[in-house]
Formats: structure tokens, sequence, C-alpha cells
């Protein structure tokens, strides 16, 4: 049977007091702001809102009270998707933090991503739009287009027939509101919805969308 090798006390740090242990080496720990803490709070209720997915031909509807945003609910979902390969989203504007967010979703998953927002935000948001454009889009599969719409729906292709969508008064970002979502397990509403949002974005690539 093999002995441990011995312990050897010149290894480790000699204890240090008063103006000494100022300048003992230290990991320092990492320091979250008040938002952060909120933001991270209303992640754990937005998990909340579908703790269970709808199952195929089924409909839930649910009621956001103000604590979290929609990109928050996307997030919480897309964890209980293991099969999603693109995922679509339709909204009037999103937050700076969103972008992170979807980034950190596509770190993970993989999937392809098309964000479609309305030409009203890009045109009163034209630098922070450009600059989310960079990021995502550095992503492979990501589009980003813009027009003149108000819709907010999100739809998750799953593959084999099968996809979740939802029909939503909220948009990405964050406020303080009462939204409505509803969540539908139904491939044909998530092609109905894909199909017109793909449209609008290929238009926006091809330089024929109106400005507002």
């Amino acid at each position: 049977m093999d002995r441990p090798a011995p312990l050897s006390f010149a290894t480790l740090p000699r204890p240090a007091f008063g103006r000494a242990a100022q300048h003992v080496e230290t990991t320092a720990p990492r320091l979250t702001t008040r938002p952060d803490r909120r933001h991270q709070r209303a992640a754990l209720l937005a998990a909340e809102l579908l703790p269970e997915l709808p199952a195929p031909g089924e409909t839930v509807h649910s009621l956001m009270l103000g604590t979290f945003d929609l990109c928050q609910v996307i997030g919480a979902t897309a964890k209980l998707l293991p099969t999603l390969t693109h995922l679509r989203i339709a909204t009037l504007c999103y937050s700076k933090r969103n972008v992170k967010e979807l980034a950190a979703l596509l770190e993970t998953r993989k999937c392809a991503l098309t964000l479609l927002v309305s030409v009203f935000f890009r045109e009163h948001n034209k630098e922070n739009h450009e600059r989310s454009v960079a990021e995502l889009t550095a992503y492979p599969n990501v589009k980003v287009a813009a027009a003149r719409t108000h819709c907010k729906v999100v739809c998750f292709d799953l593959g084999d027939g099968d996809g979740l969508t939802f029909e939503s008064s909220a948009n990405l970002r964050a406020n303080r509101n009462r939204e409505q979502l509803t969540a539908t397990r139904a491939r044909a509403l998530h092609d109905w919805h894909s199909a017109w949002i793909d449209e609008l974005v290929s238009k926006d690539n091809a330089g024929q969308e109106e400005k507002a």
C-alpha cells in the first residue's frame, strides 16, 4: 500500500499579521453590483414562468409582472430545449444586456439566430444597433434585420416537426409593466410566424425595407 507523500511545511505560506498582512497576495473575491444581483434574481423568476414546457398541441397562457424581461424567459426556456436548432425573435426593441445574453446563448448552444427589430428602433439607436449587429453576427448563422413591425414573437425550431412559439406583448428589454405571454407547442404555428419573419429579414438584407 502506497503511503502519501510527507507534508512539507516549507511550501505553506507563512502567516502574516498587522502591516505585514497588507502585502500578502490574495485572490480578490468577485464583486457584484446591485443591478447585477437584481438581474440574477429576475432570471430566477423568469425560469419559474414556464417550469414545464407545453406538450405537443398544448397552449399555455401566462402573465409577466414586470420583474423580468422576455430575453430572460427565452434563455431559461432554451435550457429546456436540447434540440433547439434555430431561434427567431421579433421585437420592437432590445437592450445592451439582451445582446450580451443572446451572445452567451450562442456560445453554449451553437444554434442559428434571427433577430428582427423595428425600423423605428434602428433609426433612433443607430450607434447601439450597429454595435449590436457586429457583436451578434460575429457568430455563424446569425441574421439581424429591421422592418416596420410592432410584433413580439419568438420561434424555437426544435426539428423533427416540433416547434415552440411565444406570442407576447413584451419586448426583449425590461420594463415594469404587466405583459402577457402565450406559449404554443405546434409546428404549424411556428412555421407560420417563421415564414413572415424570414421574409422581412430577406427584404431588409436586400435593401428593400422602408425607413421610418
